[in-house]
């Protein structure tokens, strides 16, 4: 009868990687549970060295303001100046947009405060998005020399 002796090399020759594997997955999901996703970073915008203008005159202009009260909801002004009338909800919004459209004012230029955060942005962004025909333009300001 033949025996086989070289059991305990071939267990030597071996190693087993499901451990490790466990735990790393263990640590990755802890670390995707445990982490905050908060949407109120700060985002550093660079200073606008090139690009192509917009006329205001041929556009429609929404402004984002920060409320007084220092709530995260901005003030949004339909129109380019900052007596323009207010604008309740998105639905106002639209409506505002989707007029200019029809009178062939199709761009709509996003002009936001420093101080708005940057998710208000993306909401009216978002709205601008739903206004078939409309092409989405954010104002920057020149850089100070």
């Amino acid at each position: 009868m033949l025996r086989r002796e070289s059991t305990d090399e071939e267990m030597d020759q071996h190693i087993d990687m499901t451990p490790m594997v466990d735990v790393v997955f263990q640590l990755m999901t802890f670390m995707l549970l445990s982490s905050q996703m908060s949407g109120g970073e700060i985002v550093d915008v660079p200073a606008a060295v090139h690009g192509i203008g917009v006329e205001k005159e041929s556009s429609a202009v929404v402004i984002l303001l920060p409320q007084a009260d220092g709530s995260a909801n901005a003030k949004v002004l339909l129109g380019d100046t900052l007596s323009a009338p207010q604008a309740s909800d998105d639905t106002a919004i639209k409506r505002y947009l989707s007029d200019n459209v029809a009178a062939g004012r199709p761009r709509v230029i996003i002009q936001a405060d420093g101080q708005v955060e940057h998710g208000e942005v993306l909401r009216v962004a978002a709205v601008v998005g739903d206004v078939e025909g409309a092409s989405l333009h954010i104002a920057v300001q020149e850089p100070i020399k």
